[in-house]
């Protein structure tokens, strides 16, 4: 038998992802032989179970719970090949679930972060220029360099990028940061220059070019005032095969970093579900998928695949977040009166008419698809 008493952390990698749902099927002891392939011991165990709110111990083989309760009772279904873990009285509760999700590990792995998505640290502006000052220097001219997952809540300076800490970055690129909500950017000089966006330019519906007080523009901009931007300065542009490999590495890794912290079930926000099928042929799916299909709704509703459709591992859920205003977390989100504090009273942004909300949550409802419109976005691994 192998036997030894862990870590927290390797406790929690290697027993979280099985601990992922009390409530599935227990095999009978009868069915199967008792040669278990996991026995955790001396728990503190946290059932959510009002038949059985608590227990000492489990055991688990293929997958599924087949007892949970005294070291006794678990021990029972040891043999050789049993590994046996001595949890000395950890807290051990059901995998977490996350029910909105971007994944970013496309980001994480091949872009420039700017912010920290797993742990509360504080970096500074200079940190962040330096940076992307040096992803400047490995780019030609005219293109953007791009910066991901800002928080403005984690900055030692106590205050928002601006245009000019963005222009110390480069004159020659557009230059961008994005806020890990995903609601707002701030750009440079260069990236106004070519969306011809100056002080004068009037807002658009659902956005803000945001100014100061002597009307210069910030650097900031919200929701779909940033869709000019998109249109502009060169991008370096990836094959199918490479977009592929990117996505597939990425999921990978997420996947990794999702049972790390215990979530063994996440809500996807899109992607790919060719993408993430194939992660599981290769093993390296760790964590359970309700898949929120976004491009891809029309071809689903015509085909007749609804919510629901798929198995324990990626299963169809609602459709991906259909935004109808901002972000609470960068203070967009629409109010029914103006954030306090601001000049002139600003009360967020609705970013989509009432008429096109109606036809679209009346398409997916008629097509057999759980609509999922959403007031407010947020990144992984931080509360909005």
């Amino acid at each position: 038998m192998a036997w030894y008493a862990p870590s927290r952390r390797s406790f929690l990698r290697q027993s979280g992802a099985v601990f992922a749902g009390l409530g599935a099927t227990h095999l009978k002891a009868s069915s199967v032989s008792r040669d278990a392939d996991l026995v955790v011991l001396n728990a503190n165990v946290h059932t959510v179970d009002s038949h059985q709110p608590t227990a000492a111990a489990f055991a688990v083989k293929e997958g599924r719970f087949v007892v949970i309760g005294s070291n006794a009772e678990a021990r029972a279904w040891a043999s050789k090949r049993t590994e046996i873990i001595d949890a000395r009285r950890m807290t051990i509760v059901p995998g977490f679930i996350d029910c909105h999700n971007h994944s970013p590990g496309e980001t994480l792995l091949y872009e420039v972060v700017v912010g920290n998505p797993y742990e509360v640290e504080f970096v500074s502006i200079a940190s962040i220029i330096e940076k992307l000052r040096a992803k400047a220097q490995q780019s030609q001219p005219g293109f953007w360099v791009e910066g991901q997952l800002f928080d403005d809540t984690k900055v030692k300076d106590q205050r928002q990028l601006n245009i000019h800490d963005l222009d110390q970055v480069s004159t020659e690129h557009p230059v961008s940061v994005t806020h890990r909500g995903g609601h707002t950017s701030f750009y440079n000089s260069k990236a106004f220059e070519l969306a011809a966006v100056n002080k004068n330019t009037h807002n658009p519906f659902g956005g803000t070019f945001d100014r100061d007080s002597s009307g210069e523009l910030t650097g900031r901009v919200s929701d779909n005032a940033r869709d000019v931007f998109e249109k502009v300065g060169k991008r370096i542009e990836f094959t199918p095969s490479q977009q592929t490999q990117r996505y597939r590495d990425g999921q990978s890794y997420m996947s990794k970093q999702f049972v790390r912290y215990g979530l063994t079930t996440v809500h996807h926000e899109e992607g790919s579900l060719e993408g993430l099928q194939e992660i599981r042929k290769r093993g390296q799916l760790l964590h359970r998928i309700s898949y929120e299909p976004g491009p891809e709704i029309d071809d689903l509703i015509r085909a007749g695949v609804e919510t629901g459709f798929g198995d324990e591992w990626i299963r169809l859920g609602a459709t991906a977040e259909f935004s109808i205003d901002g972000s609470f977390s960068e203070r967009t989100m629409a109010l029914s009166s103006p954030y306090p504090g601001m000049t002139p009273p600003y009360q967020g942004n609705i970013t989509i008419g009432q008429q096109e909300v109606n036809a679209w949550v009346e398409r997916g409802h008629r097509g057999g698809l759980q609509v999922n419109p959403t007031p407010t976005a947020t990144l992984p691994l931080r509360c909005s």
